[in-house]
């Protein structure tokens, strides 16, 4: 995968993300602001940020639950040097179920590819 297509992958997984969320906080716990690639999800536990890193070719993930993580593309997984799973730290820690994002993102990840 090209630089280009790593930063492109990392929008749109931050995309579909924010998409998820909405979708699944069925009750409406969770404030989202989305703006030039920063997403910013509010809970009662205080505010996660995601945004990619270019530079880096990142995704990086500040949660007020378990602190920072900088997550890389690691075999169709983003994934921190700790080996956590990016999506699992959010399932868990924003109570959402993210079952829509393996299926969604497995599209995703074959579209940009083939760019």
């Amino acid at each position: 995968m090209t630089d280009t297509e790593l930063i492109i992958l990392a929008e749109k997984t931050i995309d579909l993300i924010a998409n998820i969320v909405e979708a699944e906080d069925k009750d409406c716990l969770i404030d989202i602001d989305f703006q030039d690639s920063i997403l910013n999800l509010t809970t009662e536990q205080g505010v996660f940020v995601i945004n990619k890193h270019s530079v880096a070719k990142e995704i990086w993930l500040s949660s007020p639950i378990s602190g920072p993580y900088h997550f890389h593309y690691i075999l169709g997984i983003w994934k921190s040097r700790l080996s956590k799973n990016l999506i699992e730290i959010l399932q868990q820690e924003l109570k959402i179920n993210f079952h829509l994002y393996q299926q969604n993102f497995k599209q995703l990840d074959n579209s940009i590819i083939n760019i």
